[in-house]
């Protein structure tokens, strides 16, 4: 399959959200975590069970992410949902050997089979491929194997992780050797400010490109938390992206699992995706092309202006999962995935240039390198690398 899951949320309506973008062909599913869907029903805040449920009967995938790492991340103290789920054994959150390894896997893979969801293994967060945490990480994935052979797997890495080069390479051709037939990939952002992506590190994400082209060889990969700046990953073998409506959702926020933090900072109405643009713009830059150019302006958003947050949510979950499907082309090649979102980069830099000039001081220079330029170089790099 090619598409978008949405990372579940606390906002009170995210369970009725969910279920309207997946019925109306906006997204494909859901992925939980104990952080902000309780195991037992609480206030405004449906249980893990019934979201499933309702997930399902519009023909939606649903999983069940442990976010192990998360819970390992210093400051990490938003924790009374994922209490609920008793995922850890009397020693507590630790996982010094192998016996609390297992027990913690086991405990995993216990309430994934609760609500039908697959057994998805849990990992740490790694800063190097050549350290005792990636030691550690790997055992927990044979762990998981041989709890279950049909046990998917999952990956993550800060920035440091993914751009090491070789020693990245030989990590993931280890990692290759479990033959899990699916990938759960994140790139742990150490901070992240404003709504546009920071895809300035070339060599970090033409690294994680890398990598999933090397899993997609043999297992599905999904990119979670990732948005539009996922794209250049389904140019490289990836099938699916992690996304929804607020920023915790489109990237990895390590702040949205602390207290008294800026909780996963809402996207307004105030913002407007344009589809063709592959970006998320100011709605007074949208008013703007808008004045500038009816027509082109429906071209660029891929669609009608959204009126509303509702309709906001919504467009920009079927802008991108238009391009996800543009990009995969029915599990086209990696050759034939890379020449496609070189057009669209090609198509959206050359309309961000015609606004630059007519729109002066509304569209920057700076728009058109976080939302084209930037992600082009990664996959420009990537393809040099694969030869593409």
């Amino acid at each position: 399959m090619s598409g978008v899951l949405i990372h579940d949320g606390r906002r009170s309506g995210h369970r009725k959200w969910s279920v309207e973008a997946i019925a109306g062909g906006h997204a494909d599913g859901i992925i939980l975590t104990p952080f902000a869907t309780p195991r037992i029903s609480a206030p405004r805040n449906p249980s893990a069970a019934d979201i499933s449920s309702d997930v399902r009967k519009v023909g939606g995938e649903v999983i069940l992410d442990p976010m192990t790492h998360a819970r390992f991340l210093p400051g990490t103290n938003k924790t009374d949902f994922y209490e609920t789920w008793d995922l850890w054994g009397p020693a507590g959150v630790k996982l010094d050997d192998t016996a609390l390894r297992l027990a913690h896997i086991e405990r995993v893979f216990e309430r994934q089979s609760q609500i039908d969801a697959p057994h998805l293994a849990p990992t740490l967060q790694l800063h190097s491929p050549n350290s005792s945490v990636s030691d550690q990480a790997l055992e927990m994935a044979h762990v998981a194997r041989r709890l279950d052979k049909e046990s998917w797997q999952s990956l993550v890495g800060t920035r440091s992780f993914w751009s090491s080069g070789k020693y990245l390479d030989a990590y993931v051709g280890t990692l290759s050797a479990l033959r899990a037939p699916v990938w759960m990939i994140t790139v742990a952002n150490e901070i992240v400010q404003g709504q546009a992506p920071d895809l300035t590190d070339t060599a970090a994400f033409s690294g994680l490109c890398r990598t999933v082209h090397s899993l997609s060889i043999r297992s599905r990969v999904i990119l979670a938390f990732s948005d539009f700046a996922g794209l250049p990953a389904i140019a490289a073998g990836a099938d699916t992206l992690g996304s929804g409506w607020d920023r915790g959702q489109r990237t990895f926020d390590p702040l949205s699992y602390r207290e008294n933090s800026d909780d996963s900072p809402r996207i307004p109405a105030s913002y407007v995706t344009q589809g063709r643009l592959n970006a998320v713009l100011r709605r007074d830059a949208a008013d703007a092309i808008i004045r500038w150019d009816a027509k082109q302006a429906t071209r660029m958003r891929g669609g009608l202006m959204p009126p509303s947050d509702g309709s906001e949510r919504m467009h920009h979950l079927q802008q991108l999962r238009s391009a996800v499907i543009e990009v995969a082309a029915k599990n086209a090649i990696r050759q034939d995935r890379v020449n496609a979102l070189r057009h669209r980069y090609s198509v959206a830099g050359q309309d961000f240039d015609s606004l630059i000039r007519v729109l002066q001081r509304i569209v920057s220079d700076s728009d058109k390198r976080a939302w084209v330029e930037n992600p082009c170089a990664i996959l420009e790099d990537y393809a040099a690398s694969e030869g593409l």
